[in-house]
């Protein structure tokens, strides 16, 4: 029998500039991921120069990782291992990512759909 490591899984994400994604895991620790080490691969060539789909990129239904369309994802293991922990203390639903992502970026906040995606309750 294998030895098994099981990640945090993810609960949301927003990309950043400069090629970076901020992630928050749903026992609460937010990391950013730069993903330049990773755009440096033939399969995430499409991702290079193309910040719209960047943009796109949204956390999988089941938090198994980050997903841009059906040829392109991230594990949350390569997430979670390479990401720089922003936030290790838990932040409550009603308290999401928002705030983070507008302090690192000046992003707008969640939209609804986001929230609704990630899972959480949409007033």
């Amino acid at each position: 029998m294998r030895n098994f490591k099981a990640y945090p899984l993810m609960a949301e994400v927003a990309a950043q500039p400069n090629q970076r994604l901020l992630v928050r895991f749903r026992n609460g620790v937010t990391k950013l991921y730069d993903c330049k080490r990773i755009l440096k691969l033939p399969a995430f060539e499409p991702l290079r120069n193309d910040d719209a789909l960047f943009r796109r990129a949204h956390v999988d239904e089941h938090g198994y990782g980050v997903i841009w369309n059906d040829d392109l994802d991230l594990a949350e293991s390569e997430v979670w291992i390479g990401g720089q922990v922003v936030r290790e203390k838990p932040v409550s639903y009603g308290n999401g990512m928002g705030e983070h992502v507008a302090k690192l970026s000046g992003a707008a906040k969640w939209t609804r759909r986001d929230r609704t995606a990630a899972g959480r309750r949409v007033p």
